[in-house]
């Protein structure tokens, strides 16, 4: 294989990496830095923090992705809901509380749009064919 086709593909292969959509996990860890900040390093104290923060980053592009798609469809993003639902292990008061409080929403069951947390794990999490039992 010659040096260029190894370049090519490279570039190709880096170029799906960077392109995958942001999973829920993605949204989960976004969403547990913004409830829970780590702690300061060592370094940031003394003045020596790195201006290059990948996680701050993408975090922003994935909180950047939830509010477009609330402004284009008016509903909060399936996995989002799914998200919350995980990190407030599914109590639906502290979920809407937090959505009341985050968005100022007047209208909460349109962001809602009337799915729980039951309802968005049977939807992000079907049972496969497989997976059923045999009669």
């Amino acid at each position: 294989m010659s040096f260029s086709r190894k370049i090519i593909i490279v570039m190709f292969v880096l170029a799906m990496i960077t392109c995958a959509p942001a999973k829920a996990s993605t949204i989960e860890h976004c969403l547990r830095l913004k409830f829970y900040p780590p702690p300061p390093p060592p370094q940031a104290v003394l003045g020596h923090r790195s201006r290059f923060d990948l996680s701050r980053i993408v975090c922003r592009d994935v909180l950047r992705a939830v509010g477009h798609s609330i402004r284009s469809s008016g509903k909060l993003p399936w996995r989002y809901l799914g998200a919350l639902c995980n990190i407030f292990e599914d109590n639906e008061q502290k979920i809407e509380g937090y959505i009341k409080d985050t968005y100022k929403a007047r209208d909460l069951d349109r962001l809602i749009d009337g799915r729980s947390c039951a309802i968005i794990r049977k939807k992000l999490h079907p049972i496969s064919p497989l997976s059923l039992p045999r009669q």
